[in-house]
């Protein structure tokens, strides 16, 4: 039979989530949004379902909460306040919260559960390409299977999790989703302020640069991934670095010394004589290049 969907909250995550359980031959039952105009867009733009009232949740198997995380505390509320299928599975999108903002449903007798996807989610795409991405998933025991099942519908790969530091996770992601995004940006804009390179030709160093370091680092591990000027202890490259930088790229310079700062504490570990070690940190300490 097929796995009865409802899904609150008509944007980006749902309808991409929506897409995706309609092709996997789900029964999307449809949509629930601030406003019935919201849920009926995103049901057009899917093709599945239609606009759902709260009381409706009750006929889903499984009960999709894809909103903020600003909002997911009263979307839960509202929906327990409707009622719901005992034994569903009511999950959560979100990255920052864990399974207690469903305790506001825990007298309907609905399992709580939690599916991260580890993939960005961009306004300008209606179908982001997420297929093998990991997705952090949260259950009980009895939950898992449907959570597996989930997975593979959207064509995420699962990874079981129990109690964490959620806001500690939340904020790795954001570092390594985020903050890869702003450093790709600032780095390009540097590129672009040496000269000689057009902003296509820019991205296309940068996205190899940040490619390679990410597959080695994946594959070795960071320490053993690091190469350039630090990991060789080169002070002086990085002191020019930092001179240039700070003449002609001044918004950089700042990220620069913090994430150069950290590269000094990963090449420590694979041996980096200590004197340079400690030439290196205070240069990058300071306040500018030598």
């Amino acid at each position: 039979m097929p796995v009865r969907i409802a899904i609150v909250g008509p944007g980006r995550v749902g309808r991409a989530f929506a897409s995706r359980f309609c092709r996997a031959s789900a029964d999307v039952l449809g949509f629930v949004g601030r406003d019935e105009a919201s849920a009926e867009a995103a049901a057009r733009a899917t093709g599945c379902g239609a606009a759902l009232g709260w009381s409706d949740l009750a006929r889903a198997h499984c009960v999709v909460f894809s909103v903020g995380d600003g909002q997911l505390g009263d979307a839960v509320a509202a929906a327990a306040a409707a009622g719901g299928r005992p034994c569903s599975l009511w999950l959560h999108t979100s990255g920052r919260h864990d399974l207690a903002v469903f305790d506001a449903a825990a007298s309907l007798g609905v399992r709580a559960g939690s599916l991260h996807p580890l993939a960005p989610f961009p306004g300008s795409l209606d179908d982001p390409p997420i297929s093998g991405a990991p997705a952090v998933c949260q259950g009980a025991e009895e939950s898992r299977e449907l959570l597996g099942r989930l997975c593979e519908m959207l064509q995420l790969e699962p990874v079981f999790v129990d109690e964490q530091n959620r806001a500690l996770y939340h904020a790795a992601c954001a570092l390594a989703a985020n903050g890869a995004t702003a450093l790709f940006g600032l780095a390009a804009e540097t590129l672009r302020a040496a000269g000689g390179l057009r902003s296509e030709d820019a991205a296309r160093v940068v996205a190899a640069l940040m490619s390679a370091a990410a597959a080695g680092s994946a594959e070795h591990g960071a320490a053993a991934a690091l190469s350039g000027p630090v990991r060789r202890g080169d002070d002086a490259t990085v002191a020019l670095h930092l001179e240039e930088l700070s003449k002609h790229a001044p918004s950089a310079e700042p990220a620069y010394r913090a994430l150069m700062a950290r590269a000094v504490h990963l090449a420590a570990a694979e041996g980096l004589p200590e004197d340079a070690r400690q030439r290196l940190e205070q240069l990058l300490r300071g306040g500018g290049g030598r």
